[in-house]
């Protein structure tokens, strides 16, 4: 049996991974997924493929693109969540900001690269005003963002509206807007080292797969992800209904493409931007 070591955050997107795990859907395939939590979300992740880390893991869109072009060697296997990730902005409590226009405000990144980070410039153009670097304060994760908003160290930070609303609840801050990701948000990356491995990710690929049929047809599953990422059902509830997992091996080229320039628009790419197919490794299935 192999071992494969696959990251990604603690969120609700991510529990098909552990429903195939507490199901064997892997080690039937001789394969043993040793999964990890990875916090400070898909600058994280790229980092930890590069080092070889992780063998896989499910990245921001966003995320991937801009690492490949700053150099990275890993790359897109498959989409992994088709709907768009809807991000929540939140403030310090009695900031009394604007979600409207965010130019001066000093915004909470996890790190260089990371959702965060990429977000706060797209929804900075869809609104039609200008930030900078200068505008960022790195945080290392969601925790650090609300210690920054506690010490007035950062006035904004841009993260999934669900996983952020315990934070909302116990009053440590404000949702003052949302931005929903104008593409698919999440994908299945593979290493360098992974990509040669062509049987491997044809095994991981029709698990994941697996698994999000078997998940779309449980009685308990909103009741089950509540109870795993400590949410009420009713939220969970409201966020199923949006939500649309991959269920093929596919990855779009005009959404690619979408990313590619809207990231190079914003002058986030620092390169001459690459062709969807270069953003994939080898054997990737593209239409």
């Amino acid at each position: 049996m192999k071992t494969i070591n696959i990251g990604g955050v603690p969120e609700h997107f991510n529990y098909p991974w552990h429903y195939a795990i507490q199901h064997n859907l892997f080690a039937d395939k001789d394969i043993n997924l040793n999964w990890t939590n990875v916090k400070g979300g898909s600058g994280a992740m790229c980092t930890m493929l590069e080092q070889g880390q992780l063998d896989f893991a499910l990245v921001l869109t966003e995320g991937i693109v801009k690492h490949i072009h700053k150099g990275g060697k890993s790359r897109i296997v498959q989409l992994y969540v088709k709907s768009p990730l809807t991000w929540g902005i939140h403030s310090r409590p009695n900031s009394n900001l604007l979600a409207s226009d965010l130019s001066k405000a000093r915004i909470a990144r996890s790190r260089v690269g990371s959702g965060s980070h990429l977000m706060a410039y797209v929804h900075a153009q869809q609104k039609g005003y200008t930030i900078s670097e200068q505008n960022f304060e790195t945080v290392g994760n969601i925790d650090g963002a609300m210690d920054a908003f506690r010490t007035n160290t950062a006035d904004i930070l841009l993260w999934e509206k669900f996983m952020t609303q315990p934070y909302i609840n116990n009053g440590h801050a404000e949702r003052i807007g949302l931005c929903v990701s104008p593409w698919p948000c999440f994908v299945l990356v593979a290493s360098e080292g992974a990509q040669k491995d062509l049987e491997t990710i044809d095994r991981i690929s029709k698990g994941i797969i697996q698994s999000v049929e078997a998940i779309s047809e449980q009685q308990d599953t909103i009741e089950q992800i509540a109870k795993m990422y400590e949410l009420k059902t009713e939220q969970v509830a409201e966020w199923y209904s949006s939500l649309e997992w991959q269920t093929s091996p596919w990855v779009s080229k005009k959404m690619l493409h979408n990313v590619i320039t809207t990231l190079d628009r914003v002058n986030l790419l620092g390169t001459q931007p690459l062709l969807p197919y270069e953003m994939c490794f080898e054997n990737a299935r593209l239409y």
